[in-house]
């Protein structure tokens, strides 16, 4: 499931967007946005400073702004959201950085994973750090791949690897990677 479908599945099939679809966007949304947001930052005041308001843009859009918008309003909440953790992602870097190769691939979170996250965040969230926290939304559930996750935080793909198996770890699923036991540092 990705960011866009997650939210899609809520939008239902109305395919264009007017300036009232996009308020009611971020007004039924702004749920949803804010646990993205409140999951990635930790810090309730700075999350809600996450949130993207759409409205401004949509009245200079032409009638296909819908097909994207979705999609577009988490990935600058979580991109906003980047920009002020980003320091702390490139110093808990390092805790992932091991001389040990990768030998699992973990896939992206199936929707039943997904539904777990949502249910159990604030517990999930408490036991990741914000690297963690970070890999878990972009390769679980947006699904990039390690290489795109690795562009976006300037880390490693075998930290995000790393990082991801620890996420994995903390949502409690089967075959969960060893390495988790090793990376215990924290940093919200």
């Amino acid at each position: 499931m990705t960011l866009g479908s997650l939210f899609e599945k809520f939008w239902g099939g109305h395919r264009y967007a007017t300036v009232d679809d996009i308020r009611n966007v971020f007004g039924d949304y702004h749920n949803a946005l804010h646990w993205l947001a409140d999951f990635l930052i930790a810090d309730k005041k700075l999350a809600e400073a996450c949130i993207i308001d759409a409205c401004a843009i949509a009245l200079t859009q032409g009638p296909t702004f819908h097909e994207w918008l979705v999609h577009w309003a988490a990935r600058a909440t979580v991109r906003c959201a980047l920009q002020r953790r980003h320091a702390q992602i490139a110093e808990l870097a390092p805790v992932y950085e091991k001389d040990e190769p990768i030998v699992e691939t973990f896939l992206p979170l199936s929707a039943e994973y997904f539904q777990l996250l949502v249910t159990n965040s604030e517990a999930i969230r408490a036991r990741l750090d914000v690297l963690c926290r970070f890999v878990l939304v972009y390769r679980g559930i947006a699904k990039d791949s390690c290489d795109a996750v690795a562009a976006e935080l300037g880390i490693s793909p075998d930290t995000v690897e790393r990082a991801y198996g620890v996420a994995l770890d903390a949502l409690d699923l089967p075959g969960r990677c060893a390495i988790a036991r090793e990376c215990t540092g924290r940093l919200d």
